[in-house]
């Protein structure tokens, strides 16, 4: 009872189902059509949901043998298809939908029957023992590990690799997929595609190339891929052998701008290794509750009050003034206060104790009191960049402000850059290709950072640069500046703006 409780606890998370135009488009990309021979292929399904991606194969099936002029017969369809579903209700409605499918394609119900029974397994595919398949087409469950049934995880964790374990689950669908896929088989998957670029999926992707596997984006962000509206973005992503690759893949922007970032890597080296230090603002927690209004500034000691901004407040090339004020329970070496001597601060955070105590770090705890993040004394040490983490054009605003800023910025401190010099760099085009090459790419052209892609970013040290190059990029003049980094980086700097 706990199991099956489980199982409908995952559909209800996750039964989102691909678009017939999606179902289509996978299988053109592994080359399951009419065209080709498939009398002796094997496709799997193993995620069926209600049916879109199977139903659109078992006819291309059908269309494939008569086209090559083969029987249908029972003993040379049966071996044709592998398919799995762990809901007892969609697999009910995917037999009924591939039975009516069948008899409409000529065959007896008796004869359909026994495909469908032969077709469609009603298991978990994850704990199955590896079969073979020439061609997999999926559109993989998307829900992260910490939202699986309790029951799941342990199950799942028991029997597959850690590679594949951490992040969402669709990682470990793709890996199990690998497996049966084998050394000829491809794989074409509509899944989230944020394992691509989070830290969790670096272990898996690791482990698939070392195996020999080619990890590819054929679609970056396709159009209307599920049979409902959703909020989360998905991809198509194809996986072949490196000496089997899928044919008639046009080279993408992505892969263009990964070409450029590796050379300049190659060259310059990058921001980490220019010296240049980059962190995400602090998270404070407990919403807005640490944000002060104007008339609650007196309220907490001045010590620790601190000028905040927020991504609004990143308007023009720089910002010499903060808008709101933020209370952080450290004092201005960075160090964590005991409240015992701060009494204001004692009696603000007595008015906002059910707010602060409720949030799940400090839940029943004595410092409950705290952010969730530490703010040390390098928040207040200079002027700095700031960056939004989400972004239809990447840019960084100069801060003079010694301003901590919101959860959702990052900050770059410049090392042996110039500061101004460095600002004006990387909005000039090196910021541009970083998000080209490596950032996930959302809806209506936006884009999101990570911490690692902006440290990827390709930047000569300072220092080792020519005196005329220094010269170039520091000059008042348009003309010299382009001159210095076309020669720099190999190409013109896009029109400097600020949003």
């Amino acid at each position: 009872m706990e199991l099956q409780a489980a199982i409908e606890q995952l559909h209800d998370r996750c039964a989102i189902y691909t678009s017939s135009a999606t179902a289509a488009r996978l299988l053109d990309y592994i080359g399951w059509n009419a065209r080709a021979d498939l009398s002796q292929a094997v496709l799997l399904e193993p995620c069926v949901g209600e049916g879109s991606i199977l139903l659109e194969g078992v006819l291309r099936l059908l269309h494939s043998y008569r086209s090559h002029g083969r029987a249908l017969t029972l003993e040379g369809l049966k071996p044709r298809i592998r398919s799995f579903e762990l809901h007892p209700g969609a697999v009910a409605i995917v037999r009924q939908s591939l039975r009516t499918l069948l008899t409409n394609e000529g065959m007896s119900s008796h004869f359909a029957d026994q495909l469908v029974s032969e077709w469609v397994y009603e298991q978990d595919f994850l704990l199955e023992r590896p079969g073979r398949a020439t061609h997999v087409a999926a559109n993989p469950p998307y829900v992260r590990w910490k939202n699986l049934p309790p029951i799941l995880a342990r199950l799942y964790r028991k029997s597959l690799p850690p590679s594949s374990t951490n992040g969402d689950l669709s990682v470990a669908f793709l890996s199990k997929m690998q497996e049966w896929a084998g050394d000829n088989g491809c794989i074409a998957a509509l899944t989230s595609d944020r394992w691509l670029f989070a830290q969790y999926g670096e272990a898996f992707l690791h482990e698939t190339k070392s195996r020999g596997w080619t990890i590819t984006v054929a679609d970056e962000r396709p159009s209307d891929p599920f049979m409902k509206a959703v909020g989360a973005y998905s991809a198509i992503v194809l996986l072949t052998r490196c000496d089997n690759p899928v044919p008639h893949l046009p080279k993408n922007k992505r892969e263009n701008a990964r070409a450029v970032q590796h050379e300049l890597l190659a060259r310059h080296g990058s921001l980490k290794e220019a010296g240049c230090i980059v962190r995400v603002g602090p998270a404070l927690g407990a919403g807005r509750t640490f944000i002060l209004e104007p008339d609650e500034i007196a309220e907490v000691e001045d010590e620790l009050v601190r000028p905040f901004l927020e991504r609004k407040d990143l308007i023009g090339s720089e910002v010499c003034s903060a808008r709101l004020r933020v209370v952080v329970p450290y004092d201005r070496h960075g160090v964590l206060i005991d409240p015992r001597h701060w009494p204001r601060f004692t009696a603000w955070i007595d008015k906002r104790k059910e707010a602060l105590a409720k949030r799940s770090h400090f839940r029943d705890k004595e410092q409950y009191w705290r952010t969730i993040d530490a703010v040390p004394l390098i928040w207040s040490s200079g002027p700095k960049l700031l960056m939004p983490e989400l972004s239809n054009r990447p840019f960084v605003t100069l801060d003079r402000t010694d301003a901590i800023p919101a959860h959702s910025l990052y900050a770059i401190w410049p090392s042996e850059w110039p500061i101004k010099v460095l600002q004006r760099v990387l909005n000039a085009g090196l910021l541009d290709l970083t998000a080209q090459a490596e950032a996930p790419a959302l809806k209506m052209g936006w884009m999101r950072f990570y911490k690692r892609f902006l440290m990827r970013t390709p930047l000569p040290k300072w220092s080792q640069l020519s005196e005329k190059a220094q010269d170039g990029l520091r000059s008042d003049c348009e003309a010299g500046f382009e001159n210095a980094f076309r020669s720099l980086f190999g190409f013109a700097p896009l029109p400097i703006s600020s949003a």
